[in-house]
């Protein structure tokens, strides 16, 4: 006899959670990434990486140069080229380093298999990613530019690819235990990972406008779950 599945014995099997998977962008640069070993030069490193950021933000791409990021990082004039070979190392370290935090937020709000508080977990990985966003909003001139790049080009797509994966392994049980099929299931975390990318994950938010980004997402991606689980009357 076919078992059944219900929501409560999914529950019950996925108690320990989601594991944490590697980051997901990989051999995307055509340049190596040196990580300093020492405190002092660690420390460097993240005076350069902040100064160029900003900058980047204030000035745009274009009116950035190694002097004025030497100049800002409070180092000596050329000590930049000491850890980077040009600007443009500058900013993929900048984007990877941005990437790697983005992708923790993701894994944090997505260690909860989901189960019948299906839509409380779906906002605060909402929520968790707009906070994200918002905090780390003086990184978007860069984050822009290297999107556009040949390695850009590499990189978003794998990130796209490894938030699908991770929301269809986060939401499968639940949903499949409500009749939800493979491709279904698929639908949905594609489905609302563009969502989630028009609303808000390349996009620049402000604090007095991210409260309406995190409901209007919520609310697309909701919507969305909601249709599929009405076609199979698991409303």
């Amino acid at each position: 006899m076919e078992r059944t599945i219900t929501p409560q014995l999914v529950e019950d099997q996925t108690d320990g959670g989601l594991p944490p998977e590697p980051f997901p962008m990989t051999n995307w640069r055509n340049d190596t990434r040196h990580e300093p070993k020492q405190e002092r030069s660690i420390a460097t490193r993240r005076l350069i990486l902040d100064a160029a950021r900003t900058l980047a933000d204030e000035k745009g791409i274009n009116g950035v140069t190694m002097q004025l990021v030497s100049k800002r990082a409070g180092i000596a004039s050329g000590t930049a080229y000491q850890f980077f070979d040009d600007l443009e190392c500058i900013y993929r370290d900048i984007y990877e380093d941005w990437y790697r935090n983005w992708w923790s937020v993701i894994l944090m709000h997505t260690s909860e298999y989901w189960d019948r508080r299906w839509e409380h977990l779906l906002h605060e990985l909402i929520k968790g990613s707009c906070t994200f966003l918002l905090k780390s909003s003086d990184a978007w001139t860069v984050i822009r530019h290297v999107d556009a790049t040949a390695e850009g080009k590499i990189a978003a797509p794998q990130m796209l690819k490894a938030q699908i994966k991770r929301s269809v392994d986060c939401w499968t049980p639940y949903l499949t235990s409500l009749g939800l099929s493979a491709g279904e299931i698929q639908q949905i975390a594609r489905g609302n990972t563009y969502t989630a990318r028009g609303h808000h994950i390349f996009t620049a938010l402000a604090q007095d406008s991210v409260h309406d980004v995190i409901e209007g997402s919520f609310e697309a991606q909701r919507a969305l779950v909601r249709e599929f689980l009405r076609r199979h009357n698991a409303l």
